[in-house]
């Protein structure tokens, strides 16, 4: 199980942050589709997310996940 940290809207919905289990080598889309599933509640939003491993961004590289990594879920936000 590896800890993800939520923030925003899915913070207060779902939790700060949830264990879900992710193999070691995952692209960003397949964490993604996961942790939607796992939240199928949630799917669209999740789905939509910025994921960051360790404080940096990834892209749409393959991310090598352990369990002491901070791995976060940013939904999109707006404002003015």
């Amino acid at each position: 199980m590896i800890p993800i940290k939520l923030f925003a809207y899915l913070a207060e919905a779902i939790a700060p942050e949830i264990s879900v289990a992710l193999p070691t080598e995952i692209k960003k889309e397949d964490l993604l589709a996961i942790v939607a599933k796992t939240y199928p509640n949630y799917a669209a939003e999740i789905e939509t997310c910025s994921v960051a491993v360790n404080q940096n961004f990834v892209q749409d590289e393959t991310i090598s996940l352990t369990k002491t990594d901070e791995v976060a879920l940013i939904p999109p936000v707006s404002g003015g």
